[in-house]
């Protein structure tokens, strides 16, 4: 998939990502913290299917790859 800055390849299976043109390692850490109660009162039709749910939750934030504001995953994207 393309974002503003680079592109990446979304494994489905394992949900790593490579960033292109080196195949370099983006490691994001899914929050599991927060709680499913927000999303209560909407059916979701992937819920129940975790790594489903972590791919299309990184796929999302990477599409708009230059409005991240998290320091560690900005700091992966600019050194590749």
């Amino acid at each position: 998939m393309r974002g503003d800055l680079l592109t990446y390849k979304i494994h489905l299976g394992s949900g790593n990502i490579l960033m292109s043109p080196n195949n370099q390692y983006l490691c994001i850490v899914p929050d599991r913290s927060s709680t499913t109660a927000a999303t209560g009162a909407i059916y979701l039709p992937f819920e129940g299917d975790g790594m489903l749910s972590i791919v299309l939750s990184k796929a999302l934030l990477l599409a708009d790859d230059k409005n991240i504001k998290d320091p560690s995953i900005r700091a992966q994207i600019e050194r590749s």
